[in-house]
């Protein structure tokens, strides 16, 4: 029997609050609205799960969903930088969250802050693509530096930092560090996981991804998160959760397997796991998304009382975590 000190490791889960942001440039409320929809029943699902286990999580927002209104939306987002371009593609956006419940969801974020454990991180404000054309330079540092305010606005304290789509570079890790966050998500040391714009994402780097759930093309992915680059403590995601493929079903078991073993790794090098996935992919098959996470959470509350494994948020990794949160006071 291991110790439960902490030595056994640590287990990180993250997740990237988006709604249609995260796919607004490429695809609409027909083709990801159900999904999107869908975490009105799945992230309340969740955090039950998460609080019946003991589990801690940090949910990476988007700040244009946390706005109350359409009008509040534009104001914030010509704060964060969005150009008169950007402000007219708002004009399918509804005026609150009871009638767009596609790019509002602040009930929902509440829900998330008055939830023990769980880490409000920030996602930048509008999904800004730091490695696009759209997101570089000024323009990134002025959509976080947005965000964060809204935050603190919300009485929330933001240490951690998600890319959209997993893009950063060194000039981006220091400009966060100056903003005073303290922790990013950072990739899989595979080349196939490497930080790229949408135009380097070829059919085989995304082959490679989709397989290395399945079978060990990458390694383990475990980390020992206390070293930093651009002052930020890299918390490097180990596996992405992708959501049930009925097509993929009889694989599930190859995947959940890839995952453990992942964990046990963790656990037994006093190293950290960390997984990842968007909440809108629970938004569809939500009871076989939730088996899988019950099945990895079973593993955990194994390998906790083996190893002594701890349950993180990310910004209890490493060395200079503050308090855990600040509660959304409703």
């Amino acid at each position: 029997m291991g110790t439960t000190d902490g030595s056994g490791g640590k287990f990180v889960i993250s997740l990237d609050y988006e709604l249609m942001w995260g796919v607004r440039d490429h695809a609409t409320r027909e083709s990801c609205g159900r999904n999107v929809l869908g975490d009105r029943e799945a992230i309340p699902a969740m955090l039950d799960l998460f609080h019946r286990r003991g589990v801690k999580a940090t949910w990476a927002t988007v700040g244009a969903l946390l706005c109350e209104s359409k009008d509040e939306l534009i104001a914030r987002a010509r704060v964060a930088g969005a150009n008169d371009a950007e402000i007219a593609g708002f004009a399918d956006i509804g005026p609150d969250e009871r009638r767009d419940p596609y790019h509002f969801g602040a009930s929902l974020a509440r829900q998330i802050a008055a939830s023990e454990g769980q880490e409000i991180g920030t996602h930048t404000f509008s999904h800004r693509c730091a490695l696009e054309d759209g997101g570089r330079g000024d323009r990134f540092v002025a959509d976080v530096s947005s965000a964060l305010q809204q935050l603190g606005e919300w009485g929330i304290r933001c240490h951690s930092i998600v890319f959209p789509r997993n893009q950063y570079d060194g000039s981006y890790l220091d400009a966060c560090s100056r903003l005073g966050l303290t922790h990013f998500r950072g990739n899989e040391k595979a080349w196939f996981y490497a930080p790229a714009p949408g135009s380097a994402q070829t059919l085989l780097r995304r082959g490679c991804r989709l397989a290395d759930s399945y079978v060990d093309l990458s390694g383990p992915n475990v980390s020992r998160p206390e070293h930093r680059e651009g002052q930020l403590i890299n918390v490097a995601s180990s596996r992405f959760l992708r959501p049930f493929n009925r097509r993929l079903a009889r694989l599930d078991g190859l995947r959940l397997r890839r995952i453990e073993k992942a964990m046990e790794e963790a656990a037994r090098t006093g190293a950290t796991f960390h997984l990842w996935w968007h909440p809108e992919n629970f938004g569809t098959n939500l009871a076989e998304n939730l088996g899988m996470l019950t099945k990895v959470l079973d593993a955990f509350k194994r390998l906790h009382e083996t190893h002594g494994m701890q349950s993180r948020t990310m910004h209890k990794i490493g060395g200079r975590a503050p308090a855990e949160r600040t509660v959304y006071a409703a």
